[in-house]
C-alpha cells in the first residue's frame, strides 16, 4: 500500500472540513480533506506534483501527484468574488513543483476585510482513489494528512465505452464555474452509471 504525506501548505490551526461555514465544502461535495485557519500569507506545495489547475482569480490551485491524486487548495471563502485582488500566483498551469515550493502569496489583511473568511481548504478532489485519509488536528507546520492509495489506484484509468455529449450548457454565475458550483454538478453526476 502506498502512503502519501501531505505537508501543511500554510502554518495555522486545523479545523475539520465539516466546520467550514460553507455547505459545499462542509458536506464534502468538492472532496475530502481539512481546513486551515492561516497564520502566514504564503500557500506552498504540500507535495511534489504538477499544477493541473490555477484559477484565474488566483485564489485556488490544484496539484496532481504522480499517483494521480488531485490536491485542491482554496484560500478563503467567496474569495473568487475579489477577481484576483489580494492574490499573487507564483506558479503557472503545467508547472512541476516540489513540496514546499511557493504557489500563491496573499494579503491576509486585505482578505480579512473583503472576504467571508480566511479559512483555507485542502481537499482531495478524487477521494475514491484512496483507501484511507487521515488528517492531523491542532496547530500545524508539518504533515497535515496521510493518504493511502486504494489498490490499483496508482495507474490512470482508461476510458471505455460510449462517449455522450450535449450542446453547450450556459451556467449563469458571475464568477464562472469554479470549485463550489462544479462540485454540485459533479455530485449530481455520481447518480449515473458513468466513469
Amino acid at each position: 500500500m502506498t502512503t502519501i504525506e501531505l505537508r501543511a501548505p500554510l502554518d495555522g490551526v486545523i479545523l475539520p472540513l465539516e466546520q467550514v461555514p460553507d455547505p459545499v465544502f462542509a458536506q464534502k461535495m468538492v472532496g475530502d480533506g481539512l481546513s486551515i485557519d492561516p497564520l502566514n500569507q504564503l500557500l506552498t506545495a504540500p507535495c511534489d506534483g504538477t499544477v493541473s489547475q490555477l484559477h484565474r482569480a488566483g485564489h485556488a490551485v490544484t496539484l496532481t501527484t504522480a499517483d494521480g491524486i488531485e490536491v485542491m487548495m482554496h484560500i478563503g471563502l467567496d474569495t473568487v468574488e475579489l477577481k484576483g485582488q489580494g492574490f499573487t500566483p507564483k506558479v503557472a498551469e503545467g508547472q512541476q513543483v516540489s513540496a514546499g515550493d511557493a504557489l500563491i502569496a496573499f494579503d491576509a489583511d486585505f482578505l480579512a476585510t473583503h472576504a467571508k473568511s480566511l479559512l483555507t481548504q485542502v481537499v482531495i478532489t478524487n477521494p475514491e482513489r484512496l483507501s484511507d485519509l487521515r488528517p492531523a488536528s491542532g496547530r500545524v507546520r508539518a504533515v497535515v494528512m496521510y493518504l493511502e492509495l486504494a489498490a490499483g489506484a496508482a495507474a490512470a484509468e482508461e476510458l471505455k465505452g460510449q462517449i455522450v455529449s450535449s450542446e453547450a450548457v450556459l451556467v449563469p454565475n458571475a464568477t464562472g464555474l469554479h470549485a463550489r458550483p462544479a462540485a454540485v454538478l459533479a455530485n449530481l453526476a455520481t447518480k449515473f452509471k458513468v466513469e
